[in-house]
């Protein structure tokens, strides 16, 4: 899996100055820049412009909103990259420079949570869930395995299956999951391609520790 948060990051700053939308990256720019990290970006700019920033990078494979943040999108593109994406709807700037990387939280500003919502691909809770997944792969994967174990759980809970994930046997846990989880909930395959991707991720951490054959992930 490539690691292409550099390339939106870049991608981004360009996007500010040439279209005139102010946008903050301060978060993201003080990280490093890693393959298992989400890109936290705040946009103030008008509906045709956040159209164009959110489908001028690439193909979105996932849009949905945060429930007890609102007004922040999240989107998922097919190459991997995740952006959380808080969309401002009043805040007093002046700046002629469009690209900040001073911390939003400065400033005096409101979040525009009908805009967020309407730009949501899906609104169904089974579809927001599905999040929960890609969420516990990254975590998973970054070191907070305890963390990623939790939010799986969440996930076999929403679904009330007899599956309880586990640090030791995750990998397997999770793609069983996966299948249930589909089963109940068919969700498009190039969504699913995303969490087999992050699954290989894992193949290859567990391959490098052994020298055991790992079975290939097959959900859909």
């Amino acid at each position: 899996m490539k690691n292409n948060q550099q390339q939106y990051i870049e991608y981004v700053m360009r996007f500010a100055e040439e279209n005139k939308s102010h946008i903050w990256l301060s978060g993201s720019l003080h990280r490093t820049v890693t393959l298992f990290f989400d890109v936290d970006i705040s946009t103030f700019c008008n509906t045709e412009n956040l159209n164009e920033l959110i489908y001028g990078y690439g193909k979105p494979v996932y849009i949905s909103f945060t429930h007890k943040s609102l007004g922040i999108l999240i989107v998922i593109y097919e190459d991997g990259v995740t952006v959380d994406l808080e969309i401002i709807e009043k805040i007093d700037i002046s700046d002629s420079e469009f690209f900040h990387t001073d911390d939003i939280k400065l400033y005096d500003y409101s979040r525009n949570e009908k805009l967020c919502k309407e730009f949501a691909l899906r609104d169904d809770m089974h579809y927001q869930i599905s999040r929960l997944f890609h969420r516990s792969l990254i975590k998973f994967l970054s070191g907070k395995q305890d963390i990623g174990v939790s939010i799986a759980n969440e996930v076999a809970t929403f679904i009330n299956c007899n599956i309880f994930i586990n640090k030791a046997c995750y990998r397997n846990n999770i793609i069983e999951l996966l299948k249930v989880f589909n089963e109940q909930y068919k969700l498009p395959l190039e969504y699913l391609a995303i969490w087999c991707e992050l699954i290989e991720e894992l193949d290859e951490k567990i391959v490098r520790k052994s020298s055991k054959r790992i079975p290939s992930c097959r959900v859909g």
